[in-house]
Parts: structure tokens; C-alpha cells; sequence
């Protein structure tokens, strides 16, 4: 069983670095072989396919906070969840869901929904797990001191009243 990867941001990812630190991150270190593929790719030799199920149920797992507890239901958390990306699971409880997501189109962190009463609410979207990416466009191919937005986002900011970063950049429907 394989699993075969690619670093979003070069300027701060190093591929041989991670093939050495995710297997110990796991705890799978015995359990895994890793290769560097060359272009930021990467390829990770499982012994079993219970290892490898067990290392894609621990991918980033996505949370929306500020969604009003009355509004927390499977069907609504799945209205969310389709707009981002496929839904794999959704936790009721927790408010959380783990969502496949397109890694080229810059993520969301906010959105407006509507309830079933025509109430209208922005709930802001957080991602776990998630580290070095690009807090003004929410692209992971580079970060904010790399981003060729800086300059437009600068220009724009004073015209959002307090928003700032990917937040006064987002037209949402």
C-alpha cells in the first residue's frame, strides 16, 4: 500500500525532512519506508492498508466555529461541507468535519449561511492542522511575506472596516 504526496509550499517545506519526521509523527517508524520522488514529491510504502487507513483518518480535519447551536445538523453541516470541498465525515457533536479539498484553489475562512427560518449568519471556517499557507489569498503555495496579492490587499483593507488578510478579500454569495 502507497501513498504518494506533494509539497504545496517549496519555500518552507523540505520533502527529505518530512520523510523523516511524518512515519515518527504517526508512530508507524518501523512501519514505513519513504522515498523522495524528485519535483516535491514523495512516496510513502506501507506494510499494511490498516496503517495506511489509519494514517489518512488522521488528515486535517476541518471545523466551523461560530455556527449557532440550533443550526448544528447533519443536513446543514453537510450543506457547508459540500461547498468546500467532498464531505468524508461529518461529527455532530463536535461541530467538525474531515472534507477533501481541492489543495490548488485558495481555502475559505469565512462563509454566510442561511437557516430554514431565512436567518442569515457568517460562520467562520478553521482548519486543524493547518500550517504554512498564505493568511491574505488562503493559498497553501506560499505564505504572506511570498504573496502577490500583499500589495492589492494593502490597498483595499482600509475600504473593510476592520477585516483583515483573506477575510477582507472574500466576496461571499
Amino acid at each position: 500500500m502507497s501513498l504518494i504526496g506533494k509539497i504545496l509550499n517549496p519555500k518552507k517545506q523540505n520533502v527529505e525532512k518530512l520523510i523523516q519526521a511524518m512515519p515518527h509523527q504517526w508512530g508507524l517508524e518501523d512501519r514505513i519506508t519513504a522515498n523522495d520522488l524528485g519535483n516535491g514529491k514523495f512516496l510513502f510504502n506501507f506494510s499494511s492498508e490498516e496503517d495506511l487507513n489509519l494514517v489518512l483518518r488522521m488528515c486535517p480535519f476541518h471545523y466551523n466555529y461560530c455556527i449557532p447551536l440550533h443550526l448544528w445538523t447533519d443536513k446543514n453541516l453537510m450543506n457547508i461541507g459540500v461547498r468546500l470541498g467532498h464531505v468524508d465525515t461529518v461529527e455532530l457533536m463536535e461541530g467538525r468535519m474531515l472534507i477533501d479539498i481541492d489543495s490548488r484553489v485558495p481555502f475559505k475562512f469565512k462563509r454566510k449561511v442561511q437557516s430554514t427560518e431565512g436567518e442569515e449568519v457568517t460562520i467562520e471556517i478553521k482548519y486543524d492542522m493547518l500550517f504554512k499557507h498564505c493568511t491574505t489569498c488562503g493559498a497553501l503555495s506560499h505564505e504572506k511575506g511570498f504573496c502577490s496579492t500583499n500589495s492589492v490587499s494593502s490597498q483595499t483593507q482600509g475600504q473593510h472596516q476592520g477585516r483583515t488578510g483573506v477575510f477582507a478579500r472574500v466576496q461571499l454569495p
